[in-house]
């Protein structure tokens, strides 16, 4: 293990966030960045998956699952990677699951349903976007992935389980208020 890799885990261990943080935002994330951009992401896509290798590099920092042999940057792009991976997938099941919803008579209708999913689909991105990183977290979590709280409690490292159905709770509560500012989305969604 590098010198600086050292540093870096011993200060995320000491509670000294800024100097691992200013690391991570240099170097590794443009790997990451070049990754996701590469494989038809944008620019939020990557740094969404950015911040999720970040938070599972200091979870496994923090409860001592991280091994010093690990190279630090090989660590969080794999990670980011597998994030990317699994996002893809997600969205496009997400999108496949609306394509057949209401419409599977006829090959208009079909192609008619495909756009307006796409549609939904962008209008919920939309609005997930402008969440708060935990919450983002939290929720794709909860939604997507189809996590239990406790399961959730240990990947983010939450000491209890009440702490992320909290979380959880005031997650949703933002974006339906968000969604309610905005009538034309929450209109679009809802049909």
């Amino acid at each position: 293990m590098k010198d600086i890799e050292s540093e870096i885990i011993e200060s995320i261990r000491n509670g000294e966030n800024n100097k691992a943080l200013n690391y991570l935002y240099r170097d590794p994330l443009n790997k990451i960045r070049k990754y996701v951009l590469t494989n038809s992401g944008s620019m939020d896509d990557a740094n969404d998956v950015f911040q999720d290798a970040v938070i599972t590099f200091f979870h496994y920092v923090r409860t001592g699952k991280y091994k010093e042999e690990y190279d630090l940057d090989g660590f969080l792009y794999r990670v980011a990677k597998n994030a990317w991976i699994d996002k893809v997938r997600k969205n496009s099941k997400m999108v496949a699951s609306f394509d057949h919803a209401d419409f599977e008579e006829d090959a208009d209708d079909n192609i008619l349903a495909q756009l307006l999913s796409k549609e939904k689909l962008k209008f919920f991105h939309q609005i997930f976007d402008q969440l708060e990183e935990n919450c983002k977290t939290i929720l794709r979590y909860v939604l997507f992935e189809k996590k239990t709280m406790k399961e959730i409690k240990e990947l983010l490292g939450y000491k209890h389980e009440n702490v992320v159905k909290s979380q959880h709770y005031r997650c949703k509560q933002y974006f339906s208020k968000l969604l309610d500012k905005n009538e034309e989305i929450k209109n679009i969604l809802k049909y």
